[in-house]
């Protein structure tokens, strides 16, 4: 009897121990990567997550501007650098050196960190006025990293986002402000948003959320008299379409 229950003893230990075994197969294996996009939001802001983004220049007085990527590992740090691979996937049509730049020497979750910041520039150009460009990016497998967190679903939508590609829109397709009233403004056009944001200092962006009632009727005032200004000094100001800028009739 007790030689049996030893046996059955033995039996349970080892069923445990190779139980054991097959639950620690489940880590085995190479590290993953994959965009971390919360990693890139500020704290708090409660964006929705998502894999694209679009990057547009319409209400900005930059020539350029600098975005990020956030590569992230799942796994233990390392005493070592590791590089991963990232490229650009063949759907794209934006052209390096012309709409972007990639301002990374080299890919690599640095030793002892579990992510790595992807700076991008992109570059204001004239065809960003006509055209939205995609620039997309794929991640690879590789000796030190699998892509094997392909995508999340969200909880909030049901929606499925990609963990291993990442879009981005770029484009400078100038819109109407939200917060333009016609009245004290005129009539919107993207050169007199510009010398608008030129004279009065100020972001285009700035009348889209931001403007006052107030402040845009001392905006519309102070415009029509530089207009006038300029006009008396033989300098008139033409929209692209050769008419005459003028600003709205509230402060003429």
């Amino acid at each position: 009897m007790r030689k049996l229950i030893l046996n059955i003893l033995g039996l349970a230990a080892l069923t445990t121990f190779v139980s054991c075994e097959k639950e620690l197969q489940k880590y085995e294996g190479k590290p993953t990567v994959y965009f971390n996009e919360a990693g890139r939001l500020p704290a708090f802001t409660g964006e929705v997550l998502r894999d694209s983004t679009i990057m547009s220049f319409s209400l900005a007085k930059a020539k350029d501007s600098i975005v990020n990527m956030i590569v992230t590992a799942v796994g233990a740090k390392s005493e070592i650098d590791r590089p991963y691979t990232l490229v650009v996937n063949p759907s794209s049509d934006a052209i390096a050196g012309t709409h972007y730049q990639i301002l990374n020497s080299n890919f690599a979750i640095k030793k002892n960190k579990l992510a790595d910041t992807v700076k991008i520039k992109f570059f204001r150009t004239a065809d960003l006025q006509a055209k939205t460009f995609l620039l997309s990016f794929d991640l690879k497998e590789n000796e030190h990293f699998s892509t094997e967190m392909r995508y999340k679903i969200l909880t909030s939508s049901n929606k499925k986002i990609s963990l291993i590609n990442y879009r981005w829109f770029v484009n400078d397709i100038i819109k109407k402000p939200g917060r333009w009233l016609d009245t004290y403004f005129g009539v919107f056009t993207r050169k007199k948003l510009l010398l608008m944001a030129e004279i009065l200092g100020i972001e285009p962006a700035y009348l889209d959320t931001s403007v006052s009632i107030a402040e845009s009727t001392a905006y519309g005032k102070f415009m029509q008299r530089y207009l006038n200004d300029q006009k008396a000094a033989g300098k008139t100001v033409y929209e692209d379409d050769g008419s005459e800028m003028i600003m709205g009739a509230s402060v003429q």
